[in-house]
């Protein structure tokens, strides 16, 4: 395995009261026996929107969960692996 490869390590779901910030469900890892805080769902303070805060390169990124919903539902119907293309090729579909 290559030293890029991805993980697939388990995520902890930790709820957490911040101030002035209301409640957020935060998302972290253990990585090499660190643990790594990486996201959180935050509501918008105005229209109580639902984001996911994702952490890149040191900078917050907001997106709206419904991006990821329809990310998701895209996702489960047409991702698959190269294995599994290699399947459908053997069987002629």
């Amino acid at each position: 395995m290559s030293s890029n490869a991805a993980i697939q390590p388990k995520i902890s779901m930790v709820w957490a009261g911040m101030h002035e910030e209301g409640i957020r469900l935060e998302l972290s890892c253990n990585v090499h026996n660190k643990d790594h805080y990486f996201a959180s769902f935050v509501a918008d303070e105005i229209t109580e929107n639902l984001f996911l805060e994702l952490f890149v390169a040191g900078q917050s990124i907001r997106v709206p969960i419904e991006t990821f919903e329809t990310a998701i539902a895209e996702a489960k119907k047409d991702v698959h692996s190269e294995s599994w293309y290699d399947r459908q090729n053997a069987n002629g579909t």
